[in-house]
């Protein structure tokens, strides 16, 4: 058997150093022998095609550039537009949700007489009506009066604003009540005097196509370009108004002028030959610098019936993004488009290829100029170059050999040194530190053996100080949601002596602690008080808040005081230092045993379901009020409804609807009322409804986290007791 040499790592340095630079030299030399005649020659070849390469390179990435630039010009535009869009569509659904409000609450707002179109008021900021024909003044001034409210909101808006032409909201009843500068352009003639009729009171809005979109989509619109009554080129945004019912009682919109899209977008000038314009998705041009109104109309042009236009057209009726080259009017261009999601537009913007190449030309050819100077410096370096060559090589020789020596020897005797102390280390003594004075990345590694060894005790120290703070904090969690149940009425049946009721409820926190909660107690043996509530946020703040409000609701219900009554003293004394501005959703409610009565108030909390013998669950609406430590002195009021034997009352908080299942679709109230209908639920007790309402949500859910606290409590009138 062939024996093994073995050699150090010292001899091995020394050898692989030598032995590369001889085979380097000797490379070298044959290099310098039969290459150098050569290397001239396909020196300059390689040069100049290198520099052709380059400039062909350049160009192409030069084209790509401004090809990039030009999409990045539009899309930035186009966002501009579609920034300035939403806006518009944010202040008319501001002031739209504002009018909704003063028909809601039609109480909390003085009436603001309003006129009609005068004169007078030319040019100026003016708030007016008009009626459509055949409507009676009287019949609608209330209402005309109570719209009037719109100067309020309207007025900071228009005023000093170019962008808005004006704005109006139509009425469902057959008045417009509008906001701006055109008192004069209402006028079907006029006099030396006041004009003697107004053409607005022949126009019917509710006919417009502006206002039937508003209230058939039930959120806000833009209409496509037309011309006004007043013959002005514009687009509208408009929003349906709603008063207490589900039917739109109007629209409000705003106009906006094209020119002024035209002035602060389209007309920016692209380049020395480029334009912008705006196509909707029919095809037709509703923005470009040469569009205007002549003679009362103007003419929109189909893109799509242009044959060298209608690709692009095509790619911008659908709604793409990007940049095609075509042939138009006998010159090549370049168009790059970017959609306006707002309106379904596209914005385009079209430059002529030679606008956009001719930087990446100029370049090209200062690219080839310089690659011929070059060739010519590069014939003299390199001659130089063959001689320096061959008298390196010769003193590289001795020098390395002499180096690898040195160098071999410094390097190995620390790696032997680091050798030992890392043994010492490996047999459990962290506490030993490597002592490496190198300089360099072997005194490296000793330092980060040394961080290690002490990274891993202060570790191990750690470790066991966090595992011990996590056990504290379960045990103490787990107590804590210990006493939060133990709060809450938990033993069923609740009043075994009691033959006219029976209540039964349910709370799971979504975390070791809530803020949902629920009560119920007797003040005397007629009357019977059922609490349900959700404190805002959860764990631990709110489970504290909860507390407090739980302990202050059933206090002040023992002195006699009505459930609005209650809810109006604790709401004053919970917000008293709230610092942490929580909140609480209440439902309270006192059922008079021997009348049948159930007298409640509701704090913003859910509407509750109220089950009728014989029928089916249905909701118990009542007047809506505000939430309790929200705002000090708030008034809250008392709702009545009989519950007869046979009747069940369902109250649950916001985490029965707003459970989420794995596509994060809420369960909702359609859901709730239709599983509580179910033919099942019938025959079963107050008990078996909320373990199946449970079990439904559990089923929804499908594993998906519960985000909140899910409450529910049930109350019921047993039959032939009372």
């Amino acid at each position: 058997m062939k024996k093994v040499v073995r050699h150090s790592i010292r001899y091995k340095i020394t050898a692989m150093a030598l032995g590369v630079s001889v085979l380097a030299v000797v490379l070298c030399g044959a290099v310098a022998v039969f290459g150098m005649r050569n290397m001239i020659r396909e020196a300059a070849t390689a040069s100049q095609s290198l520099g052709e390469t380059a400039a062909y390179d350049s160009r192409t990435a030069l084209v790509g550039q401004a090809q990039d630039g030009l999409k990045e010009q539009v899309k930035q535009k186009a966002e501009l537009t579609e920034e300035r869009l939403l806006n518009i569509a944010g202040q008319v659904e501001t002031t739209a949700g504002y009018m909704s409000g003063v028909y809601q609450n039609p109480q909390r707002y003085l009436p603001r007489p309003v006129e009609k179109p005068a004169m007078k008021n030319a040019g100026k900021w003016a708030l007016q009506y008009s009626l459509v024909e055949d409507v009676d003044y009287e019949a609608v001034q209330e209402e005309i009066d109570l719209a009037g409210n719109l100067y309020h909101m309207v007025a900071p808006l228009c005023e000093g604003n170019d962008t808005v032409s004006s704005i109006y909201f139509s009425s469902a009843n057959g008045f417009m009540i509008s906001y701006d500068k055109n008192s004069d352009n209402m006028f079907e003639g006029k006099t030396a005097g006041q004009p003697a009729e107004l053409f607005v009171d022949h126009y019917d809005p509710r006919d417009r196509d502006w206002y039937q979109e508003a209230v058939e989509t039930g959120k806000s619109v833009f209409t496509e370009t037309y011309l006004d009554t007043f013959g002005r080129l514009l687009i509208s945004c408009a929003a349906p108004v709603y008063g207490r019912g589900t039917k739109p009682v109007g629209v409000l919109a705003m106009d906006i002028l094209i020119e002024d899209i035209n002035h602060s977008v389209v007309s920016a000038r692209v380049g020395n030959r480029g334009y912008v314009f705006l196509m909707n998705h029919d095809g037709y041009v509703v923005s470009a610098p040469d569009l205007a109104v002549v003679d009362g109309t103007y003419e929109s042009v189909n893109l799509m019936e242009q044959e060298e236009m209608k690709t692009l057209a095509e790619r911008m009726a659908s709604g793409q993004s990007g940049l095609i080259s075509f042939v138009k009017d006998g010159e090549d261009v370049f168009a790059a488009f970017e959609p306006i999601a707002p309106t379904g537009w596209s914005m385009a913007m079209v430059l002529p290829q030679e606008e956009v190449i001719a930087p990446a030309v100029v370049s090209y050819e200062n690219i080839l100029e310089n690659t011929s100077r070059a060739n010519a410096q590069m014939e003299g370096i390199v001659h130089s170059a063959m001689v320096g060559v061959l008298a390196l090589s010769a003193l590289i020789l001795l020098g390395v050999l002499f180096f690898a020596e040195i160098r071999s020897r410094k390097i190995t005797e620390p790696i032997t040194r680091l050798t030992k102390e890392v043994a010492v280390i490996g047999q459990g003594n962290l506490d030993h530190t490597v002592e490496m004075h190198t300089g360099d990345e072997l005194e490296t590694l000793g330092n980060a053996f040394n961080q290690m060894t002490k990274s891993l005790g202060e570790y191990m120290e750690n470790l066991a100080e966090v595992t011990a703070d996590r056990e504290r904090i379960a045990t103490e969690l787990n107590v804590a949601s210990t006493i939060q149940s133990s709060m809450l009425p938990c033993i069923f049946p609740a009043f075994p002596d009691q033959k006219d009721f029976d209540i039964y409820a349910d709370m799971h926190p979504a975390k070791a602690v809530g803020g949902d909660f629920y009560d119920f107690f007797k003040t005397d043996e007629n009357h019977l008080w059922v609490v349900i509530a959700d404190v805002s946020g959860k764990g631990v703040p709110a489970a504290l808040f909860m507390v407090i409000a739980k302990t202050m609701l059933k206090n002040y219900a023992g002195f006699g005081a009505s459930p609005a009554e209650v809810l109006a003293i604790v709401n004053d004394r919970l917000c008293e230092n709230n610092e942490a501005d929580m909140f609480v959703t209440v439902f309270i409610g006192v059922f008079e045993i021997s009348s049948g009565i159930f007298t409640f108030s509701n704090a913003g909390h859910n509407y509750p379901l109220l089950y009728r013998k014989g029928g089916a669950f249905d909701w118990l609406k009542s007047s809506p009020d505000f939430v309790i430590a929200g705002m000090e002195g708030m008034k809250f009021r008392d709702n009545r409804v009989a519950i007869n034997p046979g009747d069940r009352l369902f109250l649950y908080t916001d985490g029965v609807t707003e459970a989420l299942n794995r596509k994060e679709e809420l369960y909702g109230d359609d859901r709730l009322i239709e599983t509580l209908n179910r033919p099942e639920t019938r025959e079963m007790s107050i008990d078996e409804l909320v373990t199946y309402m449970k079990a439904d949500l559990a089923s929804y859910a499908d594993g998906a986290e519960q985000a909140d606290d899910i409450t529910m409590l049930v109350l019921e009138i047993r039959e032939g007791e009372k």
